[in-house]
């Protein structure tokens, strides 16, 4: 039961910072980890995950034009990503993947991408400790909180009554 106390809430509040509206618009690349600038701001290592909300208009068009992007490689290598999605075709949202141009410098943005993604994984790992660390504090802020029972257990003997105590 004390689990579900613990559990319940914490999976609300998990789920309910998971969830968005919209439309999902993920810029990719091969290699992955160039940097994705959206009209003019950094949104990020590729593969980016953008949420757009288009009005009324636009879903009865079916037709959603978004902000342009441009895929930056490490090595300087530069390509733009499409802006116009066929919002019947892809209802939930779309992938587009960008193949890196054939320029100069295809080793150092494919190591930059490795790079990129060790660190990723470095965070994520450091991530579900630090999790898992807020978890076991609330566990014990839960345990501590929780009302003590105590459990008194008397037995006769041949010279009186022996009572023993155990707190739970």
């Amino acid at each position: 039961m004390r689990r579900l106390q613990v559990f319940f809430p914490l999976s609300i509040l998990l789920l309910s910072g998971c969830s968005s509206t919209g439309y999902k618009v993920t810029y990719n690349t091969l290699p992955e980890a160039a940097s994705v600038i959206c009209n003019g701001k950094n949104e990020g290592y590729s593969p980016v995950t953008l949420n757009y909300s288009p009005d009324e208009n636009t879903k009865n068009s079916g037709v959603m034009k978004t902000v342009p992007c441009t895929a930056i490689w490490s090595s300087g290598a530069r390509k733009d990503f499409g802006n116009i999605w066929d919002l019947n075709k892809f209802p939930n949202g779309v992938m587009q993947t960008l193949q890196r141009p054939d320029v100069d410098g295809y080793s150092q943005d494919a190591e930059f991408a490795l790079r990129v993604q060790q660190l990723k994984q470095q965070k994520s790992a450091a991530d579900s400790a630090a999790f898992q660390r807020s978890l076991d504090s609330l566990n014990r802020q839960i345990r501590d909180m929780t009302p003590k029972t105590t459990f008194t257990n008397c037995n006769g003997t041949y010279g009186g009554v022996n009572c023993t105590s155990t707190t739970y």
